[in-house]
């Protein structure tokens, strides 16, 4: 704009003036001095106020008076330029009249203030509508040409000395050197615009593709976007491949529920992802040899029973992509985030729906969107996202790495469009986006609480839903009941009501029947609290859900904290009720339903969860043997090794009373003893027990190093063909049978209310 709009603009309005009786050797030439240094003046001057304009603030005084200095910068460098040009005048004096003079500046400053104000407030509005953006550029580039030739007016010419030839041919030199200019930045423009063109196709190909992008804020809450103002994203696969025509890739599928749980420990699995990614190229070259014979080397490393496993196809492509996104973005796979628990379904927004009414009719159709009704509006594609919190330290990183940090409203219809989405349902999910990270790092919930147990089967027999808080999923509608955890007496008295429907709690609590004389003053100030916070608990829920609940006055714990420092556990005393299939959340707008695996699955996220460890043992035991390099060993030769690796969250439980009841683990691993966890191999059975080290190959590296199974230190092998232990291998070839005893996961504080409410409160009616 600087450049062409008022430099080229100038010399060539300029060349229009002409003095004397027209003779060449009296028009206006210029020297080199003044010409060059009035080239940078507008180019710097534009970019002051552009800046401005672009300054983040969200009061609308400070918004305001940045627009103004927009406007005043930009009309002070038109002017400039059109002065500081004139001064390179060599062979005349110029005199301005002053009137003429104060004109040009008002002109100036007063259109670039006009349409710079109006373009930057309406931008949002104008930039699907082109004409009117042409206007805006006419309005302003009108208010650059008047004032120039306002400037010219009543302008004096002395002159000095006539042009020489040499000062003759530079003057065409000069509308030479404008027109090519212009010409230049014609081309460039087009080219740009053919550019985001095919960028703009590129990406909405990926809108029909199932998606990994990155959703990282500011502090000031800011979201992270690249130099294109798109989200930083990576493709994971084309479609996700069902195994039946029931089988949909949503929240309740198991693949989401394991991506889940490893973005919460990238630890346990980016060790594997350099392996994956030689295992994918395999599959790739094996799918395309697949019809030639198999030849001994190619089978080390090809299973056709795994290529036929999607799901693990899949997973390697998942943390595949989390990788690429973290390599981007010059950070470790581990401080790329964690998975958002929703996935965007993108491409529903048709070409034709762009523009015109039928936009509006799809932003209208948002709300039913958000509160899960039906919608005739099906997606092409799939977008998952990791997202974090950034501190201020990791976003000057980020800025010095090229990555820039945008307000939703200015980058929103750059990110909508390329996804097809409506732009109302970008910003609600960012909004969630925001509101996500924020819990993941402030939530604490210490003390008793009194939850809601609910219950809703789901068609085609594909499990239960539960309802769960809209604006925290991974928590139930509850309400605090005490700040601490119960005392004796207080766990005495709610035992009273084990069992009993919510009206006979409330009978029993007001005490209307007076049957309960022995009550003492602290029992019926607790039955008072008991009793208040039924009432709150009753507001969130549909009242026939919570007229037929049963209540439980066994405790379970829950823990909701994701900081070390700050994890505590949460009591929580509940109402178990299971709903009718046809039953209905419309009327509440504080509760949605979600999964019941998937929000099992979310408890066993925590910080410090031993699940953690045992995850990650269970993902070396699946894809160890899959991506280990198999070398060919001499008959009767048989290797072990062991590798020492430490497993984050063995060392230590979370903090849970002494009273809960722990889950049977096998007595072959211990998850309370600061030891490490290692990988047992076979070794040379010719070898001492002494002489018993890791064996290097031809290469000098460690071969078969992810071969074996990653247990707990304290793992028993035992020889003996009755066994007391579940896991069994296959006989080898010295004909013996090792057993291997692992600990198993934990029992959620879902899975014991799911447990209970299947045996002691489930309906007849409903199957389970």
């Amino acid at each position: 704009m600087g450049l062409v709009g008022i430099w080229c603009m100038h010399f060539i309005g300029n060349r229009a003036i002409i003095l004397g009786d027209g003779s060449p050797d009296r028009q206006l030439v210029y020297n080199a001095g003044y010409t060059t240094l009035s080239v940078f003046l507008p180019i710097i001057g534009l970019t002051i106020a552009f800046s401005a304009a672009e300054f983040p603030s969200h009061s609308k005084t400070l918004h305001w008076i940045s627009l103004t200095c927009t406007g005043v910068f930009a009309g002070l460098s038109t002017v400039g330029m059109h002065y500081i040009g004139n001064l390179g005048v060599k062979n005349y004096t110029l005199s301005y009249a002053h009137r003429f003079l104060a004109a040009s500046i008002i002109i100036s400053v007063g259109d670039c203030m006009l349409v710079l104000i109006l373009f930057y407030t309406l931008r949002e509005k104008w930039i699907s509508a082109w004409w009117k953006r042409l206007a805006c550029a006419m309005l302003l580039a009108g208010g650059v040409c008047a004032m120039h030739f306002t400037a010219s007016t009543g302008c004096i010419y002395t002159l000095r000395n006539r042009n020489g030839p040499n000062a003759i041919k530079s003057r065409n030199t000069q509308v030479a050197v404008a027109g090519a200019l212009c010409v230049a930045a014609a081309l460039l423009v087009v080219g740009v615009l053919f550019f985001t063109r095919h960028r703009a196709r590129v990406l909405k190909t990926k809108s029909q593709k199932v998606m990994l992008a990155c959703a990282m804020f500011h502090p000031d809450g800011r979201i992270l976007v690249t130099t294109e103002g798109v989200l930083p994203a990576r493709e994971i696969t084309d479609k996700y491949q069902h195994r039946t025509f029931n089988e949909d890739f949503d929240t309740a599928h198991p693949v989401f529920h394991w991506i889940f749980r490893v973005t919460r420990h990238w630890s346990g699995v980016s060790e594997l992802i350099p392996r994956m990614k030689n295992h994918l190229t395999a599959s790739k070259n094996d799918s395309v040899e697949r019809s030639r014979p198999v030849s001994a080397a190619s089978s080390a490393h090809y299973d056709p029973e795994t290529y036929n496993d999607y799901t693990i196809i899949f997973r390697e492509r998942f943390c595949i992509a989390a990788a690429s996104l973290a390599a981007t973005l010059h950070i470790p796979t581990d401080r790329v985030g964690v998975l958002y628990d929703k996935i965007i379904e993108t491409g529903t927004l048709r070409t034709e729906d762009r523009v015109g009414k039928r936009a509006t009719v799809q932003l209208d159709k948002l709300g039913d969107m958000e509160s899960g009704k039906s919608l005739n509006l099906f997606g092409k594609g799939q977008l998952l996202f990791l997202t974090r919190q950034l501190s201020d330290e990791d976003a000057d990183k980020l800025l010095n790495a090229g990555f820039k940090f945008a307000s939703v409203h200015q980058v929103g219809r750059t990110i909508a469009e390329p996804m097809q989405i409506p732009l109302a349902a970008l910003d609600a999910h960012v909004t969630e986006l925001k509101h996500y990270v924020d819990k993941l790092n402030t939530l604490d919930k210490p003390g008793t609480w009194l939850a809601f147990f609910g219950l809703m089967p789901r068609p085609n027999s594909k499990g239960f839903d539960v309802g769960v808080k809209k604006e925290d999923q991974d928590q139930l509608p509850d309400v605090r009941l005490l700040p601490v955890e119960p005392q004796q007496w207080q766990a005495e008295f709610l035992q009273r009501l084990d069992g009993l429907r919510t009206r006979s709690c409330m009978t029993f609590l007001e005490d209307r029947m007076q049957t309960d004389r022995q009550r003492s003053q602290q029992e019926q100030q607790f039955a008072m609290v008991l009793l208040q916070s039924m009432v709150q608990l009753a507001q969130q829920v549909p009242p026939e859900w919570f007229r037929e609940a049963r209540f439980l006055a066994r405790p379970v714990f829950a823990h909701y904290s994701q900081q070390r420092h700050r994890g505590g556990v949460s009591w929580v005393y509940t109402f178990c009720a299971i709903a009718d299939l046809h039953s209905s959340l419309e009327a509440c707008d504080s509760i949605t339903r979600i999964p019941l695996t998937f929000f099992s699955a979310r408890q066993r996220c925590y910080q410090g969860s031993p699940d953690h460890t045992i995850l990650a043992r269970d993902i070396h035991q699946e894809f160890g043997p899959l991506l280990a390099r198999r070398t060919v060993k001499k008959p009767g030769s048989v290797r072990i090794r062991k590798l020492s690796m430490h497993m984050p969250g063995s060392s230590r439980k979370p903090n849970k009373p002494s009273s809960t009841p722990r889950p049977k683990m096998s007595r072959s691993s211990s998850f309370g003893r600061d030891d490490e966890s290692s990988e047992h191999e076979l070794v040379e059975t010719s070898r001492k027990p002494s002489e018993i080290l890791p064996d290097k190959g031809a290469d000098g590296d460690r071969d078969n190093v992810w071969g074996g199974i990653l247990v707990n230190s304290e793992t028993v092998i035992k020889s003996d063909s009755k066994s007391e232990y579940s896991n069994e291998s296959k006989h080898l070839g010295m004909g013996m049978k090792v057993a291997v005893g692992t600990a198993k996961q934990e029992d959620t504080f879902v899975d014991e209310l799911m447990e209970v409410t299947r045996t002691r409160f489930m309906p007849p009616k409903i199957g389970y």
